[in-house]
């Protein structure tokens, strides 16, 4: 699939990206991108679709994902990942989002200096993986980081601080209870995906909709 996105004699749709032209066919893109193609239906002039506030850059890998599930490597995740999910997020590339989000948390990204970024990026971008992340290395850190300069993004936002108050007594005395608000993010999206369902969305999201389903089986 990859080599039709480079077929620019059949492509059918145009996006002005900046200062680049970047060519689609709009039957791949109604498959995998509906909200890229609803992009392309509303331009009925014939002139290229202007897709503003992404790099060209960012919009191709956009597009390899869209046609061949091509994720990028981790060097590139790492130094582009923001811009990478905020795209992702925007257009509905659900699978990209994810996958990126993965590897960010895998790579270790988030340290004293950035970690009150990161929590106010994974929550503003609904990253629920990357921000149980945030927060763990947050509940561990917390005096520490109150501290730092940094934290003022964290107390300009009250609600994502008290969430993190809540995660630090809960760490602090050890209260496990063995239901759904105890699972990891990682867990939920699984139970979620074995059942058909969606697993984008926030932590408190991901547990509404398999607590629903839970109720759903019991009540068959």
């Amino acid at each position: 699939m990859l080599q039709v996105l480079h077929n620019v004699d059949d492509a059918d749709v145009a996006f002005k990206v900046g200062d680049d032209t970047v060519t689609a066919h709009k039957a791949i893109l109604r498959m995998n991108a509906p909200v890229l193609f609803d992009c392309c239906d509303e331009n009925n002039d014939g002139l290229p679709v202007t897709i503003n506030d992404i790099t060209p850059e960012i919009f191709r890998i956009l597009l390899r994902y869209v046609y061949g599930d091509e994720v990028p490597d981790s060097t590139e995740i790492v130094d582009e990942g923001k811009c990478i999910i905020t795209a992702a997020d925007r257009f509905g590339i659900v699978g990209l989002k994810l996958a990126v989000e993965a590897v960010l948390v895998e790579s270790l990204v988030i340290h004293k200096s950035n970690v009150a970024d990161w929590l106010v990026f994974a929550d503003s971008k609904t990253c629920p993986l990357l921000k149980e992340h945030a927060t763990a290395y947050f509940a561990s850190r917390s005096v520490d980081i109150l501290n730092c300069d940094t934290s003022k993004q964290l107390k300009e936002s009250p609600k994502l601080l008290t969430e993190l108050m809540i995660e630090i007594t809960k760490s602090s005395s050890n209260n496990r209870f063995g239901d759904e608000n105890n699972v990891s993010v990682n867990d939920l999206r699984k139970q979620l995906y074995e059942r058909g369902l969606d697993v984008d969305g926030s932590k408190e999201m991901l547990i509404s909709c398999l607590q629903e389903s839970n109720k759903k089986q019991r009540n068959e």
